[in-house]
């Protein structure tokens, strides 16, 4: 009995080793999958914003209107044998003036009533008034840097001339007609914020008319005037 127990047991021990031995010649087979992660571009959008620079805006002085008033210091008539060039008392004038200022001139339009002085032969006769119509303009000179600002004047147009006097002396002794003519003036001036003060060379011309016959008589002057300035 114990021959037949140790002989079943040893038949057992070597099947069970048999059967490792086929477990451990058996080929092992591991199923793997092997991920490969492929790299991502990523394209980041850039969104450039360019900034239109504002306009730069050049703010301009307003137009506006300058109001003047002046009195000739100094005039004389035409020079004649029978009519004295000289003056006395005193001529003056009113005049508005509209302007458009730009980059190196401010330009514009006149229109002025003149009263021309007497002649200083108390019987001569021959003086008249004038309403000219212009153009004007001012050149400022502001780049100077002073307290106030000197300015240019020049003046240019056409005067229509009236109310003459009769002549009351010499060959010519009568009624008399004024004709029309040129006007220009120029000189100089100052101003300070709106008050203005200038001083101006000018020249109305007319042809005097008596007895069929016309002869020179412009009038000439240096008017002081006064103005104010008044922004549209």
């Amino acid at each position: 009995m114990k021959k037949l127990a140790l002989l079943t047991c040893a038949l057992l021990s070597i099947g069970s080793i048999a059967q490792a031995k086929e477990i451990i010649q058996q080929p092992v087979i591991t199923s793997s999958k092997e991920v490969v992660t492929e790299p991502i571009a990523v394209v980041e959008e850039v969104t450039v914003v360019t900034e239109t620079p504002a306009p730069v805006i050049v703010e301009q002085d307003p137009a506006y209107i300058n109001l003047r008033v002046g009195g000739d210091v100094w005039s004389r008539y035409s020079k004649h044998e029978f009519l004295d060039k000289d003056t006395k008392d005193l001529g003056y004038e009113i005049a508005v003036e509209a302007y458009k200022p730009y980059d190196y001139a401010d330009l514009g339009l006149g229109v002025a009533y003149q009263d021309h002085a007497k002649r200083d032969g108390s019987a001569d006769g021959g003086e008249y008034k004038s309403v000219p119509v212009y153009l004007t303009a001012r050149h400022n000179m502001d780049y100077l840097n002073l307290p106030f600002t000197p300015y240019l004047k020049a003046n240019a147009g056409y005067s229509f001339n009236f109310d003459q006097k009769d002549i009351n002396t010499g060959i010519h002794k009568g009624s008399a007609s004024i004709d029309d003519g040129a006007y220009w003036a120029a000189g100089l001036g100052a101003e300070y914020q709106n008050l203005n003060v200038d001083v101006l060379y000018g020249t109305n011309y007319a042809k005097l008319k008596t007895n069929n016959e016309k002869i020179d008589n412009n009038y000439q002057r240096v008017t002081l005037s006064v103005g104010y300035k008044f922004d549209l």
